[in-house]
């Protein structure tokens, strides 16, 4: 959900900010990923499948 989200609507949250925006841009590149992606057919039907995956490496 994060990648689908672009930098305008991160900067809005509340107590966000660019440092913060920044990181995470970060760490989602490491990924090969970037903000504003789309993603045909989000979520799948394996999506906690995939969390538990990617939470273990991290």
């Amino acid at each position: 959900d994060l990648i689908q989200k672009t930098e305008a609507e991160m900067l809005r949250t509340p107590n966000f900010g660019r440092k913060s925006l920044n990181e995470i841009k970060e760490v989602l590149a490491g990924m090969g990923l970037h903000l504003g992606m789309e993603v045909p057919n989000w979520p799948p039907d394996n999506v906690e499948d995939l969390a538990k995956r990617f939470e273990d490496q991290y």
